[in-house]
């Protein structure tokens, strides 16, 4: 698939977040099929990877609705993944979604638009080796309890082929045996940019590393051209709170729910 075109001048930050994200799932599935409501991403070579097997909608509807939508649109899935876009439909549709049992996350979408609250040591940050950084990866996804062995290596896999059709530049600070022990990677299009997949290791958490990542990747953006740099954050965990001491700032959220 093509990469995403520019971001049209006249959509708001928000939008723009919106569009650059919604592509980036767009150029790493099998196929995009859209619909009036927004767009289905179908991967039958990664059924295992829940972002590229998905209902994607950006209008607004209700519960009813959009569960028999996700009906119509998945069938062919062993499981229904529906993500929503819209900021006033999805605090509704999540508790309905919780309501009926479905597994809920809530990303919050923040912009990079103020100073941070003190400098980090970027000189820790190195360009990252593919396979390195993948192996990384599979450490990260592995600590999830919700990733099934069979599915392990297709989430690799579509790391892989995520970070090379969208052109990501792979980031990482090394540990005393030159070992990567904490990443991150930087996605643009000239104008907007991604900040994505910021972790570290178990072993060499609390020194600083995720800090000196984001700061050095929202560095390399600017100096890219970039005029709107984010991140999205777990909307209930704790990084978001290190992302705004970085000097990012809510935007907007994104609604997923899913029933295996």
């Amino acid at each position: 698939m093509s990469l995403r075109p520019f971001s049209p001048p006249t959509l708001d930050p928000l939008e723009r977040v919106l569009a650059f994200v919604r592509a980036g799932f767009v150029s790493s599935a099998d196929a995009a099929t859209p619909i009036e409501a927004g767009v289905v991403l179908s991967t039958p070579s990664m059924p295992g990877v829940w972002s590229v097997n998905q209902l994607r909608v950006k209008d607004s509807l209700g519960y009813q609705a959009l569960v028999a939508l996700g009906d119509e649109q998945l069938a062919d899935f062993e499981y229904r993944h529906i993500v929503v876009e819209h900021q006033l439909a999805g605090p509704e549709l999540e508790q309905a979604f919780r309501a009926a049992g479905w597994k809920v996350e809530r990303e919050l979408l923040m912009i990079l638009t103020e100073a941070p609250d003190r400098p980090a040591d970027m000189s820790l940050v190195d360009e990252a080796d593919e396979d390195e950084w993948l192996e990384v990866m599979a450490r990260w996804y592995g600590e999830d309890p919700d990733t099934r062995p069979d599915w392990l290596a297709q989430l690799v896999a579509h790391s892989r082929r995520d970070a090379r059709v969208n052109r990501d530049r792979l980031l990482g600070v090394r540990g005393g045996d030159d070992r990567l022990v904490a990443i991150t990677k930087l996605r643009g299009d000239g104008r907007t940019a991604q900040v994505e997949d910021v972790y570290t290791v178990p072993e060499a958490r609390g020194r600083g590393h995720a800090r000196a990542l984001v700061s050095r990747a929202g560095e390399l953006a600017r100096a890219g051209g970039h005029d709107l740099i984010f991140i999205i954050a777990d909307d209930e965990d704790w990084p978001k709170q290190l992302y705004g001491r970085v000097g990012f700032r809510p935007a907007g959220r994104i609604w997923q729910f899913h029933r295996g």
